[in-house]
Formats: C-alpha cells, structure tokens, sequence
C-alpha cells in the first residue's frame, strides 16, 4: 500500500467545501499579514487544495501559499464551521506532492541533506552527541545497555541548542531515571513528513522504529516539541503497531517532582512563557510548564496572547528554512509583547528562532528551555 493511500480524498475536499469564506482565520494567522505573496492565508489555502482535489493544478504562487503554513493550528481555535484547517492543509501538503506540484526546491535540497547527514542542520553526523558534558561522559549508557527508556535528544537541541540537551539530560541522571542514548541518533524524519514526502519520511520513521525496537525502547523522552509531534502522531500514522509510549521532559521532570526524587533550589527569576505550538495546540500541554516554573521560584508573566491562543514562532512546519526573514517576522511579534526579559519555551525551534530574531533585531530578548531554568534550580 502506498503512503498516500492513507489519505482520504473525499474528506479532504469535503473539509475544504465547509468554508463559508467567513475570514475569522485571517485575523489569526501568523502569515496573513506577515509572508509576501498571494493567498497566504488559511482561507485561501482551503481553497488551493480544493481546486487541487478537484483537478485543477495549481499556481506557483498557490503551492508557495501552501508550503508556507507553520502549521500552528491557531486558525483551528476560531474557525466557526470548526474544521480542522492545518490538518486539512497539511494533508493538502501530501496530496500536492502525489499529484507533482510539491514540495518547493529547498525542501529538496533540506531533505537531500537529511538523508546525507543524518540530521535537519546540516551538520557533521559524528558530532551528534558533542554536546554531553564531559562530568557525564562516562556514566552515559547507549542502546545496547539494560533498560528501555530513551532520551532522544533531536537534531536541534544536540547542535544548535545544547544546554537543553546536557540539561535533559542532566535531570534525569539526578533524579535517577535510568535512560540511555543513541550512538547514531538519526532526525526523527518530521521535515519531509510537514513537506509532504512522506514515502522519504516513512523510509526514516521505519529505521528510527527498528532501531528502537533492537534497543528495547518502549519509552521515549525527548526535550523537543517537533520530535515528540512525530513520534506520537506522525510514526503511529505510518507505520503499523508503533506504540511506543512518548514523553515530552517537562511531564517526565513533572513527574519526578511529585514522586519527591527532584529536589530545587527556588530562586526569584521573572519569566515569561511562551506556549509552543506542538506542546499547547496540538497536545494540551499548558499547567505542566507552569507548575514546574513556579516550584523553580520563578515569578511567571503571561503573554498577552497565549494558552491556545499562543502566538506562533514562526519556524513550525519547515517555514523558517524557506523563509528565514517570514520567521523573523513572526517571531519578532512574541518578543515585543513579552514583558521579561527571559522567555521559557518546552521547543528547541521557538527557543532558536526567537533567540536569532532577538540577536539580529537587538531585541534584548533570550529564550531558553524549561528543562535550562529546571537544571539550574537543582540542588
């Protein structure tokens, strides 16, 4: 069976013919009126896939317009015929690649690179676990150790963020959870499956599956909101009786603190949170980050926007890698409303994107990691 056999034609349009083009979604969408070019508005993409479906090929403009939804979800929370709009656009996403009109050429070469690489940023594969801290380098267990708990770190908490990754896992080895790494932890593979690739993105989500499977995982932490989107909705998607039981580490930490095995320090800190997209929208994940927060002694500010109506980074979706400056943009609109000068994220992406913006716009903004501001209020 082919992976696109997984996707139903008939629903999808008729998600799209349930638009009564009543635009509450524009007033919502973090591209509306950010991205430059047509139709960059869930609306109109509705209406983009709708045609698609109906036959008609689309514009250049009009496959641009599709490629460019972070996939937030926040249209989702407004939209008053409640369809679920960014699952319709990102199975829109997949039903332009079948029909040859997707994904965009820098998708190409992303993917391209992924397979090489073996990560999402281009980075030397050998230097995946340079981020553990040397006091750990000899108390760390890999796959071939007993135990079927892993921390997976992701692609960009191992290069680009890595106090997450040595924070992560730093926590659990305190608290005394037993996890162990990967030697050769491949990209989750969620890049080609938000571009619609999703044979290449199965072709990644099978090995990931052996791999675990080799190593007795039945336990998967990881500190990155992209990563666990793929391992709990994305792999059960396409690949039969995969069950593995998925935790973000701010449920795991969370957890640890109930259970009286993490003990903190708290410290008066003024923090601002920011709801990531896959964590809050798409999972629900909103009193944990705060709870855990506020055992840190942080004083805990809100952005005026924020729970499920949360503004988007920006990056979600691979947008930030066709469009850097639309990112900005975006990302631009949460560090002007943030009141602190520290911003708390559960997502490496946010956390990248928004200190990038900060440093390129001298916003005088940082963002950093719960598992960070967790680590550092250890005893």
């Amino acid at each position: 069976m082919s992976v696109f056999d997984l996707i139903d034609p008939p629903a999808l349009l008729e998600s799209t013919n349930q638009c009564i083009q009543c635009e509450a979604c524009l007033e919502v969408c973090c591209t509306a009126n950010s991205a430059d070019g047509l139709f960059m508005n869930p609306m109109d993409r509705l209406s983009i896939i709708n045609r698609l479906l109906k036959g008609y090929p689309p514009l250049p403009d009009e496959v641009k317009a599709l490629y460019y939804c972070t996939e937030c979800g926040k249209c989702d929370t407004v939209c008053p015929q409640e369809i679920p709009i960014s699952q319709t656009i990102a199975d829109g996403k997949v039903m332009m690649v079948k029909k040859g009109f997707g994904p965009l050429p820098k998708h190409e070469k992303m993917i391209k690179s992924i397979f090489e690489k073996r990560n999402a940023v281009g980075k030397p594969a050998e230097a995946r676990l340079d981020w553990i801290p040397d006091h750990l380098k000899g108390k760390i267990q890999f796959e071939e150790a007993e135990g079927d708990t892993l921390l997976y770190v992701g692609c960009l908490s191992s290069y680009m963020d890595k106090a997450t990754a040595a924070a992560s896992l730093e926590i659990l080895m305190a608290a005394g959870e037993e996890v162990k790494l990967l030697r050769d932890e491949y990209c989750c593979g969620i890049y080609p499956y938000n571009a619609g690739k999703w044979e290449e993105a199965k072709t990644i989500f099978t090995e990931m599956a052996e791999t675990f499977k080799k190593a007795g995982i039945k336990r998967i932490i990881v500190p990155c909101a992209g990563c666990h989107r793929a391992f709990s909705t994305y792999y059960p998607r396409l690949l039969k009786d995969f069950d593995i039981k998925v935790l973000h580490i701010a449920e795991v930490i969370k957890e640890l603190l109930d259970a009286g095995r993490l003990t903190l320090s708290p410290s008066e800190q003024s923090i601002t949170i920011h709801d990531a997209c896959k964590m809050g929208r798409k999972f629900g994940l909103y009193d944990i980050p705060r709870e855990i927060l506020a055992a840190c002694g942080a004083t805990l500010t809100e952005l005026p926007e924020n729970r499920d109506e949360a503004l988007c980074c920006g990056s979600g979706a691979g947008v930030r890698s066709l469009d850097a400056p639309l990112s900005m943009k975006i990302a631009g609109k949460v560090l002007n409303t943030a009141e602190t000068e520290t911003l708390v994220s559960t997502c490496p992406f946010c956390i990248f994107n928004m200190n990038y913006t900060s440093r390129k716009t001298e916003a005088g903004k940082k963002a950093v990691h719960i598992a960070t501001i967790v680590r550092s209020a250890m005893e």
